[in-house]
């Protein structure tokens, strides 16, 4: 084609045709101008498609990770209130007038002493946002899944210090002896009891016991009111993310 076009600027030439040439070279030149526009639009265009397809992409992966969330929270919640639900029989038991010692030490263990670690696994958030590209996304978007992906590590936060103090009321239980609260391995051994001076440490170990778990069940509603929080904000994150994916 190049080569077709240089004959017949020679041609023109040749014959002495000025003006015929220079029209020919401006259009020539209009022509060359143009294959660049079109040229140029055509990358765009396919930047354009490469880009939607990426957001596209994040945006089912932010679905996938937002309903993980969800099923995470509800799990966490769930085992919350079955510690809760323990824990609402071990307050009822004192009903029961005049309870012996045994009884109440009894009582006590029924609790559940484990304390749950809160983390989320998702990463999508953070990786559009080390990466760039959260500008990929729609404005509107950027905003609620930035603003979700803070409060969900504030709650992760608040729930791991949180932790710490009822793991410190836990191990202030230990040291004043805690572990004679299992009264079942010490039945027939007086001379052990009297020995650890097991009556006079009872009161001190049933104050720090009713510490740790009043404080642990101040907590744990402390984060199911953040997590109840997190997954409505999530379900209004999915439904607009699903709208965008429709466009």
């Amino acid at each position: 084609m190049i080569k077709f076009f240089r004959k017949i600027r020679q041609k023109l030439l040749s014959e002495n045709k000025f003006r015929k040439y220079l029209t020919y070279a401006i259009g020539e030149i209009i022509l060359v101008v143009i294959g660049i526009i079109i040229a140029l639009q055509i990358n765009n265009w396919n930047e354009s498609r490469k880009k939607n397809i990426l957001a596209k992409n994040y945006y089912n992966r932010l679905l996938s990770d937002l309903k993980a969330d969800k099923a995470y929270a509800n799990r966490y919640i769930s085992r919350v209130d079955s510690s809760r639900v323990l824990y609402d029989n071990y307050r009822k038991s004192y009903k029961k007038p005049n309870l012996s010692l045994v009884e109440i030490i009894q009582n006590l263990g029924t609790n559940d002493i484990i304390t749950l670690h809160l983390e989320f696994k998702t990463k999508t958030i953070e990786t559009l946002i080390n990466t760039g590209d959260l500008q990929l996304l729609n404005p509107k978007i950027i905003d609620i899944i930035t603003e979700y992906n803070g409060s969900k590590n504030q709650t992760e936060i608040l729930a791991r210090d949180n932790n710490e103090d009822v793991n410190d009321l836990l191990k202030n239980l230990a040291h004043k002896g805690g572990v004679l609260l299992n009264i079942e391995n010490y039945p027939n051994q007086p001379e052990l009891f009297k020995k650890l001076d097991f009556d006079d440490r009872i009161p001190d170990m049933i104050i720090a016991f009713e510490s740790y778990v009043i404080w642990k069940q101040a907590v744990n509603r402390t984060n199911i009111k953040a997590l109840i929080k997190i997954n409505k904000t999530a379900d209004s994150i999915i439904k607009i993310i699903n709208l965008e994916l429709k466009k």
